[in-house]
């Protein structure tokens, strides 16, 4: 069997957790691709499907809007190449 052919399942929690965890707004949907395909695989009326279903959701909406940073200012000193008196 090659690993192509083999069915790993639905991830736990934890294991689902894991991979849209670590996801950035440029391989979002890629991993979209593949929980969308976990929530492919399940019943409709299965009680996971929602859960998964907003992950989803919040791929498709971090590859679209990205991802910002915390807001407020900024603690760390100017960097003196940008220190400039004219």
């Amino acid at each position: 069997m090659t690993i192509l052919e083999h069915d790993y399942g639905i991830p736990s929690e934890d294991e689902l957790a894991r991979l849209v965890g670590a996801a950035t707004p440029h391989f979002a949907l890629q991993i979209r691709d593949r929980v969308r395909a976990y929530a492919d695989a399940l019943p409709e009326a299965h009680p996971r499907r929602a859960g998964i279903e907003a992950q989803v959701a919040r791929l498709e909406a971090l590859a679209v809007d990205g991802q910002c940073g915390p807001a407020g200012d900024i603690d760390l000193p100017p960097r003196p190449s940008l220190d400039v008196d004219r």
